[in-house]
């Protein structure tokens, strides 16, 4: 991303949206280089670093921006606040499209089902996001 990206991601989610995708539509502040990393996952390396250190666990949601916790409902941002963030999303593991209502209701139902299973939980996602990853070719763009 250019420099400075985050403090107008606020601006970029107001004024362009979401895509279909669930990423900001037409986002100017990605590079050509941030364009290949995202193909190839090599922006997914600073997060394997946090899972090392247990900053982050396999499954789980997605850290978000300042901006993007804002928009999320107020019940979802107090639910969040239980849980640590995760490198893969429980709508990879879902086979669910990754637009911000299902991302949302993805995150919901995952973590409704870790409250109720809590050490069970992250095992099923994940087998299931292998599955989905491996022979469903899923992928969040």
């Amino acid at each position: 991303m250019h420099p400075y990206s985050e403090y107008i991601h606020g601006y970029m989610l107001s004024n362009h949206g979401f895509a279909s995708t669930g990423k900001i539509k037409d986002d100017f502040r990605l590079t050509k280089w941030a364009k290949i990393f995202r193909k190839y996952w090599l922006d997914e390396l600073p997060q394997f670093i946090n899972l090392i250190k247990g900053d982050m666990k396999i499954v789980g949601f997605r850290p978000v921006s300042q901006s993007y916790f804002e928009i999320l409902p107020p019940e979802l941002q107090d639910i969040r606040k239980e849980f640590k963030p995760g490198c893969i999303p429980p709508y990879v593991s879902l086979d669910m499209k990754s637009t911000f209502e299902d991302v949302l209701k993805a995150e919901i139902k995952y973590m409704n089902s870790k409250k109720q299973k809590p050490f069970t939980t992250d095992f099923v996602y994940f087998f299931k996001a292998v599955i989905n990853i491996a022979f469903k070719n899923k992928r969040s763009y």
